[in-house]
């Protein structure tokens, strides 16, 4: 397998390798070399970018064995091991086959190293199944008072319920018994006690040291970034987990997990349980014989659980899981009326509820209930993303029912408390309303009106609340300030998804306010005039891919209202008309007549060839300005060149470009460029450079355009 140190390595390593492997065969007086030379080379390559294959089999076989090497060069050798890959399976046999008492085994300190460094690594191991096999050469080395601690921190992450046979349990109660009492034996047998209660009689003693160590975090930081770098060098990179073993999260170092793991409570040697599911084809073959694990509420977290649940669809299992959801809520709802509330014990149960609802993508009806009551108390933001994330996966209902039992609660608690907090507030109503439209009914009958279900209308009903709330939001903040841009683009995000989503017949074309298209297009930013435009370019293809006569199936105050906002960004930006109201087809962006008056008079006298009208177009306006000049200086370049001109001779404009000027600097000997060609060609610049929304929505809105630049049959007109 190619490694990402294959191509990083130095050149030096494989040398010092073999140097170091030549070193560990001669006595230290007759060395020529430095060893502590050699190991840092080695140790500074592996924290770098890890050790491929080749070169940790290397390390692994010089340390396996006992060399000449000295104690403080082996260890340091174990500790830097840092794998660029998944661990191969014939290392981790090399390792445990250099455990034990023997004349060739390593000292018992580098024994413990090897057995920690295994327990570190258990879970990116290439073969997950290779300790697993190797088990019973694991468990029988518990006689190594040396290693017996790490041997058992590491059989206590690996055991599975096929693992627990009588002759162990036996063994194991011996060495719990003798003198010393070891926490570390304790622990194991806890876990063997998980799958046998019944057999292992009487309480199990737990310490701090019961359980296996959480994994050095700087070790695991470094280890997590060398693959995660191998896994972008190289395709595919390592696989997920598959879903189809159950997810042991570990034993608890301290106090029990709200949500327990997966364990299934008197099995037998006939059981078939979850635990000892490893793939699809076995979980498929044997699902009918599957036993339910002791505690059901493991399936908010356990993949495999889940899958369990959804397939067997057992009145038992559905009982068990709904008893103790709803005594588990609410008792939370009790404590929190009462203000004892357990935090971290809520925050957990919320965590798992949403993992649940991720999976299903659905809401659990006692879910929704308990919610309801919770956000009536709901007032520290406590666990926010994690309630808006729930609240997301809220069913298709009449919109006013949802907004009273839970928007408007929601909305209370969250817009007292800040800019930050109405963000995710606008970005929860856009997961909701994409997940409302997945769950859309389709109309019954195609030529009814496009809000005559249900559906169609809570779906309107939303994205007319989200319209009203963002332009509240817009008016009442500050302008050009960082947390005003971060709302805007939040709200844009929110009409980018609803201006592509519909569909006939299905999700209808929901159109914003009019107000709320001005307030964003008079942002003072490129980017949110080139997102608005694009969203309005998007909204008129969705009409002209409607099935006609539109006023079918929308009401004609709607397309009228759209054409309205169509005509005045045309004019704005086109047509040098801008601010100027033509009732009833055009508004000027609202602009009361005095004002654009007051501001006609005073640009011209600032500029007579400056006025109001033309101050908007892609020439002047003050967000496009410096492109337009960027995008006229390449066209004349190229006119120049593709001319043949003398590029010192010729006459050349400063800009801004307008349509009189062009036809004057041609008069005086520059170059001959026509006007709508300079305009489309600084659309063209600007889409060049991530500004695509001027374009789209010009060549959306002009049939000319369309037929002289772009191709395409779409024009401006009234349905």
């Amino acid at each position: 397998m190619p490694s990402l140190a294959d191509h990083q390595r130095p050149a030096s390593l494989h040398d010092t390798l073999e140097a170091l492997q030549r070193a560990s065969n001669t006595p230290a007086k007759q060395r020529s070399v430095k060893v502590s030379s050699l190991v840092d080379v080695i140790c500074r390559h592996a924290f770098d970018v890890g050790l491929d294959h080749d070169a940790l089999r290397t390390v692994v076989q010089i340390a396996s064995v006992k060399t000449e090497l000295d104690q403080t060069s082996v260890t340091t050798l174990i500790k830097n091991l840092y794998p660029a890959q998944r661990v191969p399976s014939d290392v981790v046999v090399t390792i445990v086959g250099a455990l034990g008492q023997g004349k060739g085994k390593p000292s018992p300190g580098s024994q413990n190293a090897f057995v920690k460094w295994l327990a570190t690594v258990h879970d990116i191991i290439e073969d997950p199944s290779v300790l697993s096999r190797l088990y019973g050469v694991l468990f029988g080395l518990l006689d190594s008072i040396s290693i017996r601690t790490s041997l058992c921190h590491l059989l206590s992450l690996i055991t599975l319920r096929k693992h627990v046979k009588p002759f162990r349990i036996e063994q194991l109660l011996q060495l719990a018994r003798g003198p010393g009492n070891e926490p570390a034996l304790q622990g194991l047998l806890r876990v063997y006690k998980d799958y046998y209660p019944d057999i292992i009689l009487g309480s199990t003693s737990a310490s701090r040291n019961s359980f296996p160590p959480a994994p050095d975090t700087e070790w695991r930081s470094r280890i997590l970034a060398i693959q995660e770098r191998a896994a972008a060098e190289q395709k595919p990179g390592f696989e997920q987990r598959n879903g189809f073993k159950v997810a042991s999260i570990g034993r608890k170092r301290v106090k029990a997990s709200v949500i327990p793991d997966v364990h299934t409570f008197h099995a037998n040697e006939a059981s078939v349980t979850l635990e000892g599911i490893d793939n699809v084809e076995d979980f498929v073959e044997k699902l009918e014989r599957i036993e339910a694990p002791g505690q059901m509420v493991s399936f908010l977290t356990d993949p495999l659980l889940q899958k369990f649940v959804e397939l067997s669809d057992s009145p038992i299992i559905t009982q068990r899981i709904q008893l103790w959801l709803s005594t588990c809520l609410e008792d939370q709802y009790n404590a929190i009326k009462e203000d004892t509330v357990d935090s971290r014990y809520l925050s957990d149960i919320l965590d798992g509820l949403l993992k649940h609802a991720q999976y299903t993508k659905k809401l659990l009806p006692i879910v929704q209930t308990f919610l309801k009551e919770y956000l009536r108390f709901w007032d520290d933001l406590q666990n926010l993303d994690t309630i808006l994330n729930l609240l997301s996966y809220l069913p298709i209902h009449p919109f006013a029912d949802t907004r009273v039992t839970f928007l408007q609660p929601l909305e209370r608690c969250i817009l007292p408390h800040g800019l930050q907090a109405c963000e995710r507030l606008i970005g929860f109503y856009t997961s909701l309303f994409h997940r409302w439209s997945n769950r859309a009914t389709p109309r019954p009958s195609p030529s009814s009106s496009s809000l005559s279900h249900p559906d169609q209308r809570a779906l309107h009903d939303l994205a007319a609340h989200v319209s009203t709330l963002s332009s509240s939001l817009l008016l009442s903040l500050p302008s050009c300030s960082s947390s005003t841009t971060i709302i805007v683009s939040t709200i844009l995000t929110f009409y980018e998804q609803l201006s592509t989503i519909s569909t006939p017949h299905h999700i209808p074309i929901i159109l914003p306010s009019i107000s709320l298209i001005y307030l964003l297009a008079m942002e003072p930013s490129t980017t949110t005039f080139a997102r608005v435009a694009g969203i309005i370019a998007n909204y008129r293809h969705a009409f002209t891919a409607h099935p006609l006569p539109i006023q079918k199936y929308y009401p004609e105050n709607m397309t009228s209202s759209f054409n309205t906002a169509l005509r005045d960004l045309y004019h704005l930006l086109w047509m040098s008309k801008a601010l100027i109201a033509e009732p009833p087809k055009s508004v000027g962006l609202y602009c009361a007549p005095e004002l654009s008056d007051a501001l006609h008079t005073y640009l011209t006298q600032a500029d007579r060839e400056y006025n109001v009208r033309t101050a908007f177009n892609v020439s002047n306006n003050p967000l496009f300005a410096s492109i337009s000049l960027a995008a006229w200086v390449a066209i004349e370049n190229e006119e120049i060149k593709k001319e043949g001109y003398d590029p010192d001779a010729i006459t050349r404009h400063a800009g801004p470009v307008s349509q009189r000027k062009l036809e004057m600097l041609k008069a005086a000997g520059g170059v001959n460029i026509d006007w709508d060609a300079y305009r489309v060609r600084v659309l063209k610049w600007m889409e060049e450079r991530g500004l695509a929304g001027p374009k789209e929505f010009m060549f959306a809105a002009s049939n000319q355009l369309q037929a002289k630049f772009g191709g395409g049959d779409v024009k401006l007109t009234d349905w």
